[in-house]
């Protein structure tokens, strides 16, 4: 049968798990690798090396058969981290939230199968895993387990219990209180390895092959069985003694055992010494988890102790700091809004003050609000207000400011400002200070003042080491460079911040880094830079503003890259996260959108969205002119499309539309594309694309002169995306208006060359359109290739001849290898006609075709 099958078409047979197979189709296997020869078939048998123990008869009959010349092998290995979100996406039908994928991928250790059933009935809106695991994982995962002895199933129970790879001596002392010998545990722990149930971690240590099975064997106690032997643990890991994290873990470890013994005060006290340890040694994710759960059991030890409220707040509070660098946003809240009902406001203002500030910015993080806590920040203002030199009074006045300079109120932001600066002098506090200088640069940000504000205010974070003092600073620093067009400084700036943030493991502060210098490097053209960051920030940002903060990012990024369906996924993902966020201006999201809905075909879309958040979005005049130069863009490519269809209502809206955002951004302080420093170039070359588009929305037919002004603008400033844009439409006007093909393919092979080394597909294609349409060749002389190795007819040519012929190879005319060699048409034609004479050919034409018939010849050209 398969012989009659091959004979017809290539054909591929696949048998699956042959660890089961019996030796009777062992044998079938062999004979259809080492029988078939000529037939056009392929065997592809899998195999789980978990299922083999020693001794299983498959690793013989895996030696004999690799023995074939014409067998290979292949080892999968785990899904990484996008494997998995990719096989997610594809079972879920969109993008899960990267706390799911975070659940999933800890649980799994990558294996597709676990990963597929564990989210067997979740749903894109889920933010995680539920506590309990599938019945059908379980029972899969459960299925070699029952086929070991009682006690191997035993001894497997009390390492699941361990909760972590353990010591072989810490799990035989734990089996000795249970009444079981050495020799038994090492028994159990052979048998269990063999099963592929369990695997040795070095010489010393063993768990889990697969670390779900430890929660499913967890499971199998009945309420209260385990507690004896979570005691037995935490009393084999009292006498031991580490360092470091190690330390850490083990004070962790015996909290977790404390707390399943039912002894809460020892697990509260092991939480807090392991929280002590974590960040001696900066570990803030183990420092947050241990702080939280201490946090969790306060209550529950000292119920009804009015004398320790005090220290409950102040563990709180810690707690939420924790979770800040660590970026969790929720146990943020969870601490916050347990201090605000611990805190009386008569007896202790300052620190409600405090809180009551904390609270409303965590409310907000986490979408339980929206918009600026102005009332909540006046009340922290007036808590505070008695204690005039008090660090809270100055940081409650500077979040007051920061809040109604977002709220475009900048006469009351400055007055506020002022306050600030001069309260936080009073006190002292080099964090109130930082805060209070990035408030007054912030309301002053178009004035020169703000250079020695942002300049102080990074100046005093640094002297914090507070990460996220130092991102708030690098933040406003960034703000006073971009609005003098100075887009290169900050952008070193923003990479050095998140170089620091990531390597103090701040993660809150990864995800408005990497939407800043992500954009700004996709600004400069300079994509593969781009991924790498947003690729960081999708794996570690959580929360709605940090998830659509990286989500805005990643979505650019793929929009210029023409993945409009991811880009759509990134869309809907920031969008779930916070579904006001073209409103919010701190993520300056109006651009980023207009951009992908005028590449996915809805410009009119775009046109409404920019008109509606435009007068919000003001706050900083720079992006609104971004979206005023988006608005035209729209407006252009909605009016073209009308005219192309000779639809004369369609482009007179267009034209109405635009008119109206032009409008009201003129009702906007300061006027368009104003700029403050005559060194700045960004804003002209934003002005110089405006009026482009402007252009080509009215249908102007004389359009190339105002791109090629828009393509130096670009260069200039900068600002290589923008630039290679503007030159697509520079070659297409010269088209249009009918320029030779020598003029227009400058301008067009510099667009396809960046785009191609870019992966901008969308613009390669608009590219090599127009290189077809033009007849213009696109193709690059090729580079280097050793003279012996050329082929005998071009032996006798010169450097300088294969040079020029490379340049006959590419399409390109004698002026523009004149131009490229900085040579004249005339010696170009000399040289040309040399090589026809040695090579005996006829024609340009002849030799370039026997050149590619031979192998294009090519030679270096340094």
């Amino acid at each position: 049968m398969v012989m009659a099958i091959a004979s017809r078409r290539p054909t591929v047979l696949v048998v699956d798990d042959v660890q089961w197979a019996d030796p009777a189709s062992h044998d079938a296997i062999t004979y259809l690798v080492a029988g078939f020869r000529s037939q056009r078939l392929a065997v592809l048998a899998t195999y789980r090396d978990e299922e083999l123990a020693a001794g299983h008869p498959l690793h013989s009959w895996l030696a004999d058969l690799t023995r074939l010349p014409s067998v290979s092998s292949l080892r999968l290995n785990r899904l990484s981290r996008d494997d998995t979100e990719e096989q997610l996406a594809l079972l879920l039908g969109g993008r899960p939230h990267p706390r799911l994928i975070a659940d999933v991928i800890r649980r799994s250790d990558g294996n597709p199968y676990l990963s597929e059933l564990l989210v067997g009935g979740a749903t894109l809106a889920d933010d995680g895993l539920p506590a309990e695991l599938p019945t059908e994982l379980a029972g899969a995962l459960l299925g070699a387990w029952h086929r070991l002895s009682a006690r191997a199933r035993e001894v497997t129970r009390m390492l699941a219990v361990g909760g972590r790879p353990v010591l072989i001596d810490d799990l035989t002392e734990v089996a000795a209180a249970r009444g079981i010998g050495a020799e038994d545990v090492v028994a159990a722990l052979v048998e269990a390895t063999d099963s592929g149930i369990c695997v040795a971690l070095g010489a010393e240590m063993c768990w889990f092959r697969h670390p779900l099975l430890a929660d499913v064997l967890y499971g199998t106690f009945v309420p209260g069985e385990a507690g004896p032997i979570h005691a037995a643990w935490a009393k084999a890991l009292e006498s031991r003694s580490r360092s470091g994290i190690d330390e850490v873990r083990r004070q962790g470890d015996l909290a977790l055992h404390y707390q399943g013994a039912g002894d809460p005060e020892s697990c509260l006290e092991a939480s807090l010494r392991a929280a002590d340890l974590a960040r001696d040694v900066r570990a803030l994710r183990e420092e947050a988890l241990h702080l939280s759960r201490a946090a969790r059991l306060w209550p529950t030890v000292h119920r009804g102790d009015a004398k320790r409220v005090g220290q409950e707040l102040d563990l709180l509070e810690r707690a939420a700091g924790a979770h800040r660098l660590a970026g969790d946003d929720e146990s943020i809240f969870t601490a916050w809004n347990r201090a605000h009902d611990l805190v009386d406001e008569r007896a202790d203002p300052l620190r409600a003050s405090w809180i009551i500030r904390r609270r409303s910015f965590s409310a907000r993080s986490t979408g339980r609000a929206t918009g600026e806590p102005v009332h909540e920040l006046e009340r922290a203002v007036e808590l505070a207000r008695a204690c005039a030199d008090s660090r809270e009074y100055a940081d409650a006045l500077a979040d007051l400011s920061e809040s109604h300079t977002f709220m475009n109120a900048p006469d009351v932001a400055r007055r506020y400002a002022e306050q600030a600066v001069q309260a936080a002098h009073r006190s002292g506090s080099t964090e109130a200070l930082t805060h209070a200088y990035r408030a007054r640069a912030l309301a002053f940000i178009r004035e020169d003042r703000s250079d020695r504000d942002s300049a102080e205010c990074l100046r005093f974070a640094r002297m914090t080491d507070d990460p996220s003092l130092l991102e708030d600073a690098r933040m406003v620093r960034s703000d006073y460079l971009e609005a003098r067009g100075r887009v290169a400084e900050s952008t070193e700036l923003m990479a050095e911040g998140l170089s620091d943030v990531l390597g103090a493991g701040a993660l809150s502060g990864v995800s408005g880094l990497t939407r800043v210098l992500a954009c700004q490097l996709l600004m400069f053209g300079r994509f593969e830079e781009a991924g790498h960051v947003i690729r960081q920030g999708l794996a570690l940002a959580d929360g709605p503003e940090r998830t659509a903060d990286v989500r805005l990012a990643a979505a650019l990024l793929s929009t210029r890259r023409g993945e409009l369906e991811v880009a759509r996924l990134h869309v809907q993902r920031a969008k779930q996260a916070i579904p006001d966020l073209e409103d919010r201006p701190g993520l300056v999201a109006p651009p980023i959108l207009a951009e992908y809905l005028v590449a996915a075909g809805h410009p009119d879309q775009a046109l409404d969205m920019l008109t509606r958040t435009l007068a919000v979005q003001s706050v900083d005049p720079r992006v609104a002119d971004e979206m005023l130069m988006w608005g035209a863009r729209a407006a252009a490519d909605m009016a073209q499309d009308a005219r192309d269809r000779h639809d004369g209502d369609r482009a007179t809206t267009a034209r109405t539309a635009l008119d109206h955002l032009v409008a009201l951004r003129n009702d906007l302080p300061p006027r368009p594309f104003e700029v403050l420093v005559a060194e700045d170039r960004v804003q002209p070359a934003m002005e110089t694309l405006f009026n482009a588009e402007t252009r080509r929305c009215n249908g102007k037919t004389d359009a190339s002169s105002t791109w090629q002004k828009a393509v130096a603008s670009c260069e200039a400033a900068g600002l290589q995306w923008e630039q290679m844009i503007a030159a697509w439409r520079w070659a297409q006007a010269l088209l249009d208006e009918g320029a030779g093909p020598s003029t227009v393919a400058a301008p067009l092979r510099t667009v396809h060359q960046f785009a191609t080394a870019s992966e901008a597909h969308p613009l390669q294609r608009q590219a090599a359109g127009l290189a077809a349409l033009g007849k213009i060749s696109l193709e690059e002389p090729a580079p280097t290739q050793q003279r012996d190795a050329l082929p005998a007819p071009f032996a006798a040519l010169t450097q300088r001849e294969l040079e020029v012929l490379s340049y006959l190879i590419a399409g390109r005319t004698y002026a523009e290898i004149a131009d490229a060699l900085f040579i004249s048409k005339k010696t170009v034609s000399a040289h040309v006609s040399n090589l026809l004479r040695k090579t005996g050919t006829s024609s340009r034409q002849d030799v370039s075709a026997l050149a590619l018939r031979l192998g294009r010849p090519t030679v270096n050209q340094d």
